[in-house]
């Protein structure tokens, strides 16, 4: 009867993949996936500190600048006159804690103060903090103990993949 059947319907023979080649596929996609997923990732979060980056640096010269008319850094974004970089915008200005938001997600603080938290200066610093991911991106200023030096605090491999070399605390003193 099956010889009839397979006669009658010649196609029909190979018609179809068995449940185990469903399931090689669909396990073959799901490691892929979890392989690609988290370098997906942290090539976003790198993105998004390269684009910061610039706002930072001009954050920083205007801060100089400031210093050199007043002999103080300020910790109030709009007592800067900083020129933005292209598509880059502070908005969300907090007047009295003197930090503001890139966007729901970066926090931008203008620290004016000395001592240590932790073991670590707390001197006069822009702070980037990207909420979402726990990462935050120090940048020195001159009249600091550490001037014009740059760190990344918080997750290890992502502050190693952007060139954090010598540790210090959670942070990686970066190039």
């Amino acid at each position: 009867m099956s010889k009839n059947y397979q006669k009658s319907f010649p196609s029909v023979k190979n018609a179809g993949f068995t449940l185990i080649e469903l399931l090689v596929v669909v396990l073959i996609i799901g490691i892929l996936a979890a392989v690609a997923l988290p370098q997906y990732e942290r090539a976003v979060q790198k993105a998004r500190l390269a684009k910061v980056i610039p706002l930072v640096t001009a954050l920083a010269k205007a801060e100089e600048n400031y210093w050199l008319a007043n002999n103080q850094y300020t910790p109030y974004a709009e007592d800067l006159d900083v020129s933005l970089p292209p598509g880059l915008k502070l908005a969300g200005t907090q007047e009295d804690t003197g930090y503001v938001y890139l966007d729901k997600n970066i926090r931008i603080d203008l620290l004016n103060g000395s001592g240590y938290v932790k073991g670590v200066s707390v001197a006069s610093r822009i702070v980037v903090t990207f909420l979402d991911v726990g990462v935050t991106y120090w940048h020195y200023l001159n009249y600091s103990p550490y001037p014009n030096q740059r760190r990344c605090c918080g997750n290890e491999s992502f502050c190693k993949s952007f060139g954090g070399e010598t540790q210090i605390n959670d942070c990686w003193v970066l190039p």
